[in-house]
């Protein structure tokens, strides 16, 4: 896993370098403007024209030091800079100095003072566009004249190259109101948590590190608690098969879900369990729909309740489900069970008597659990909603869980003891011991319905095998993305089904274990 760190935790780093390696600024300064201009040159070598835009800050002064060294590599450079150079700070500030005085020298290097967004026409037609304004230390709102000039920036056509991190972006939060849409973000020192959540993921691009001259070993003592998901680690948690498992040995999984009028996400649900491995999906499902199921899988067990006349979940159908609940190594709960006020009963009735073994509760389950939640022990769930049945369980709205999502996740996981995946673009999982992992798979094909129920089936499959309530949620999440980005090379992200991801799931896998196995 990639550790990923607050912005404290990088100011920190160049604190250390500074005062305790006796570091000067300008030379982190240089040494990082050589490194973006290396991954510049290197990603875009046909690049000739190139604008930038530098603020008054040390980011600025990142610009100002990009721009000479793009300068010597014999590229027209454009910099329109903000405030007058008494207000820069004193890196930005000799920075900007070495470029003025190679502006009088050089034809390709010229410097613009800002005063109109006017002036941007001057580098719309660039190649490529650099923000260098703020920082990372950014927080709030950006004010005039940046909440003006990012709006036309975003308008060009040109390849957009963030230093650090996109102008109004909160690093540590992955928040903005007005932000810098990068193609590329090229972050110093190390991975920043709110690069990869939130309008980061939407707005930061690639995202390449770059080194500032002090190595790394400086964060092998930092402690952190937030990761970035890898491949490898989703290998790593792929459940071990022995020779002389059988279909019980390797995995039973009970799903609760379904109802008359969706009876569909019992089949992704519990085919998704089948699919990733588990040796028996057994599915409880209205004996009015039990015919249905079995034409779409015929492998499914059904556990019907109720008569031909029932339609959703009630209290009395425990009893005939009591059995099969202990059976069962985890209970999948929730997907298209809906929410007639007796099936809220049953799920009520489900969480109190606390006689699973482990339980993934996700959809209209979740719905259930708003009201009594301050009450429950959830020490032995996995709840998976998307941020709307989040910001319903907690009662906070959701563009307030947005501006702190990680502190938010934290503080629910502690308080409840319990694992908490929350489904988004990216998925974050919450683990009850604090630790947080950001999901690093999947594109746009997984908006849609269906996708969230294949989930729940796949954490229950992976569970019912590992016995381990995180890595089974991890692989989960992960597998899951990377089947759609599998499927995007044979489908568009317009027509991805949630039937194709749960089919997709053993060649996700067989791919994953040939990515790594010698």
């Amino acid at each position: 896993m990639i550790p990923l760190y607050s912005n404290s935790q990088i100011r920190a780093l160049d604190s250390y370098a500074i005062n305790q390696l006796q570091t000067p600024g300008i030379m982190l300064m240089e040494n990082a403007a050589i490194g973006i201009s290396q991954v510049i040159l290197g990603k875009y070598p046909d690049i000739k024209n190139i604008g930038i835009v530098c603020g008054k800050g040390n980011n600025g002064g990142d610009g100002f030091a990009v721009a000479r060294h793009l300068s010597n590599s014999n590229r027209n450079v454009k910099v329109i800079y903000l405030g007058d150079p008494q207000s820069m700070s004193d890196d930005c500030r000799t920075n900007f100095e070495i470029c003025l005085n190679l502006s009088h020298r050089r034809e390709n290097i010229k410097l613009i003072q800002f005063s109109s967004t006017k002036q941007l026409r001057l580098i719309k037609n660039s190649d490529l566009i650099i923000d260098a304004i703020v920082g990372s230390g950014f927080s709030g709102k950006l004010k005039e004249p940046i909440s003006l000039i990012i709006p036309e920036l975003n308008k060009f056509k040109a390849v957009k190259v963030a230093v650090d991190v996109p102008t109004g972006l909160n690093a540590d939060t992955g928040y903005g109101d007005i932000i810098f849409k990068a193609d590329l973000t090229i972050t110093l020192g190390e991975f920043k948590k709110g690069l990869f959540v939130g309008k980061g993921y939407e707005y930061c691009g690639e995202i390449i590190l770059c080194e500032i001259g002090v190595g790394r070993d400086y964060f092998e003592k930092e402690f952190t608690d937030t990761y970035l998901l890898e491949p490898e680690d989703a290998f790593q948690f792929l459940p071990k098969r022995g020779k002389r498992i059988n279909k019980y040995s390797s995995g039973k999984v009970l799903t609760i879900a379904g109802s008359f009028q969706y009876p569909g996400a019992a089949i992704l649900a519990a085919g998704a369990a089948l699919y990733s491995g588990a040796g028996a999906s057994l599915l409880a499902i209205p004996q009015s729909v039990k015919r249905f199921v079995h034409k779409k899988i015929t492998e499914l067990v059904i556990q019907a309740y109720g008569n031909e006349k029932s339609k959703y979940l009630s209290p009395e159908d425990y009893e005939s489900l009591q059995a099969k609940i202990k059976w069962a190594d985890v209970v999948a709960l929730g997907p298209g069970i809906g929410r007639a006020e007796e099936t809220i009963d049953f799920v009520k009735k489900f969480v109190k008597k606390r006689e699973y073994n482990v339980a993934v509760i996700d959809a209209d389950a979740l719905f259930a659990l708003k009201e009594i939640i301050p009450k429950l022990d959830l020490r032995k769930c996995i709840l998976t909603p998307h941020l709307g049945e989040f910001s319903s369980l907690i009662n906070v709205p959701i563009d307030e869980i947005e501006k702190n999502i990680f502190a938010i996740g934290k503080e629910f996981v502690k308080k409840y003891n319990t694992t908490l995946v929350l489904k988004g673009a990216p998925t974050i999982i919450f683990s009850s011991n604090g630790d947080i992992t950001v999901n690093s798979s999947g594109n746009s094909g997984l908006a849609k319905f269906g996708s969230g129920d294949v989930l729940t089936g796949m954490i229950a499959g992976f569970f019912s095998q590992s016995k381990n309530i995180y890595e089974s949620s991890l692989l989960s999440v992960y597998l899951h993305g990377l089947s759609a980005d599998l499927l995007i090379q044979k489908k568009s992200e317009y027509g991805i089904l949630a039937s194709d991801l749960m089919r997709q799931i053993p060649n996700t896998i067989n791919f994953l274990k040939k990515s790594f196995e010698n």
